[in-house]
């Protein structure tokens, strides 16, 4: 509730936020957009967004706004506010409304995970290929140099159609914006449009690379080699989950050396079954088993590290399609460790004719390791299974009914309500009413709520909340100077 008009609309999210593709929308009571400045990032605070706003009546208005983590993650999300001295009890009902007329899904979602898988299969061959043949003749051989070639294309098919679905995708447009040059301009300004860029770039010089592979590369090859393969495990790195979280200086280089070492695994194990196909890799078989030995517990511990780092805690892990995603990504990763337990017992034993078959399995599991990572990078972290537009509570003490709402209970600014009647009769007015709201899967202090009342025992005020989760909401209302009750929402 508000006095008088605001000046601005200022956003302040938890992470950064890019400063192109963002929108904030105003609406009336009446459901009519009302004109205000363009949205822009603040230039001393990434994770802060305004928009102008001119003088505005007294009544009900709706913000609906949507911006782009710095990962690429479109976020959208609305509140209500009122301008006057008495509130109409309308506002849940014009959010509703709002929200059902300004709800968009782009239709290219489904699209943009095909290419991302096609991207981390293309990239994992690659370095797959050169760790596992680095000094092997087969470096040369015509299935390496496919395999080279060909994970080249994929990997520039996989970041120019990554570049093109992005700009629709999170601005809930439809193909018809795929070439949209605007659209693309903004994109390319983002950190993940720059890095799906530079992937691109990187896919020409692995190609150049491909072409020029000989069975005794020069100096001047591996280098090149090298440094390609940094470049393109850093465009994944620069732009994903853990640039945008905290600790990036940390969870940067960690993630990089998660892609590097999974590659050396995974992507060296598919390397294995397709070369093994016409031709003699024992040599290349006992160097697969060495390599798996110090990069699988890399991956795993490495992995595990940021999965918690992103999702917060263990305990909020089901609390999240990511987090879920996650549960099935390590039993998958489990299953291929107990497959290539398995396959070194054999190989030791009888030679790698006996693990033809394990591994073969081994790649199936690799596949959908990598689809299911795919369909985590479309996932924010931290965004809840299901976010309601309302939360809404009824609870009773001393006969005294509490009607606590939340809207709209989502991460970022929500207006919270406190309406007190008798089941059975009049109430006289209370003397105070405190509300704060805890989160326990996270150290972090109690919210207070400064609470007004703006009508007889209806009691309002204002809440950001910095996380998602599961929040517990706390009343306290003094029906007596001597008198308190609790009214808890565990």
């Amino acid at each position: 509730m508000l006095a008088t008009s605001p000046q601005e609309i200022r956003l302040e999210f938890d992470e950064q936020v890019e400063a192109t593709l963002g929108d904030i929308r105003l609406y009336d009571s009446g459901q009519h957009e009302v004109t205000i400045e363009k949205t822009v990032r603040s230039s001393s605070n990434t994770s802060v967004v305004t928009a102008g706003v001119p003088m505005l009546k007294t009544g009900v208005y709706v913000v609906v706004w949507r911006v782009v983590s710095a990962d690429g993650h479109p976020v959208t999300g609305a509140f209500p506010f009122e301008i006057g001295t008495k509130s109409s009890g309308t506002t849940a009902a014009l959010l509703q409304k709002i929200l059902n007329g300004t709800k968009k899904t782009s239709p290219v979602g489904n699209a943009m995970a095909t290419f991302r898988l096609l991207g981390f299969l293309a990239v994992l061959v690659l370095l797959g290929s050169v760790s596992l043949l680095w000094r092997s003749e087969l470096l040369a051989n015509r299935r390496a140099r496919a395999l080279l070639k060909n994970s080249s294309l994929g990997l520039a098919v996989s970041s120019l159609g990554l570049l093109l679905l992005q700009g629709p995708f999170t601005t809930g447009k439809s193909w018809g914006a795929l070439f949209n040059s605007h659209v693309l301009g903004n994109v390319l300004h983002t950190r993940l449009g720059m890095a799906l860029f530079l992937r691109a770039i990187c896919a020409l010089m692995w190609a150049r690379l491909a072409v020029s592979v000989s069975s005794t590369p020069k100096k001047g090859w591996r280098i090149a080699t090298i440094i390609t393969g940094i470049s393109t495990v850093a465009t994944f790195a620069f732009s994903g989950h853990q640039s945008a979280g905290t600790l990036p200086g940390v969870f940067i280089p960690l993630d990089m050396i998660h892609v590097a070492a999974i590659s050396t695994w995974v992507g060296a194990l598919l390397v294995l079954v397709v070369m093994s196909r016409d031709n003699n890799v024992e040599n290349e078989g006992e160097r697969f088993s060495q390599m798996a030995t110090w990069s699988m517990p890399l991956v795993v511990v490495s992995g595990v590290v940021q999965g918690i780092h992103l999702i917060g805690s263990i305990g909020s892990i089901a609390q999240s399609y990511f987090g879920k995603l996650l549960v099935v990504k390590t039993i998958l990763v489990g299953l291929i460790i107990l497959f290539g337990a398995a396959a070194r017992v054999r190989l030791r034993a009888n030679g790698f004719s006996s693990i033809r078959t394990i591994i073969r399995r081994e790649s199936v599991l690799v596949v959908l390791v990598l689809t299911v990572t795919s369909l985590m990078v479309a996932q924010s972290p931290r965004s809840e299974t299901s976010r309601s537009l309302s939360f809404d509570k009824a609870l009773v003490q001393n006969n005294i009914l509490a009607e606590l709402s939340v809207i709209p209970a989502a991460v970022g600014p929500a207006e919270v309500h406190v309406v007190l009647t008798p089941p059975g009769g009049s109430l006289s007015p209370v003397v105070a009413v405190t509300v704060q709201f805890d989160l326990p899967s996270r150290s972090i202090p109690p919210i207070p709520v400064k609470m007004i009342e703006i009508g007889p025992n209806h009691w309002t005020g204002v809440v950001q909340f910095p996380y998602s989760g599961t929040w517990s909401m706390k009343a306290r209302v003094s029906p007596a100077a001597n008198q308190t009750l609790l009214f808890d929402t565990p």
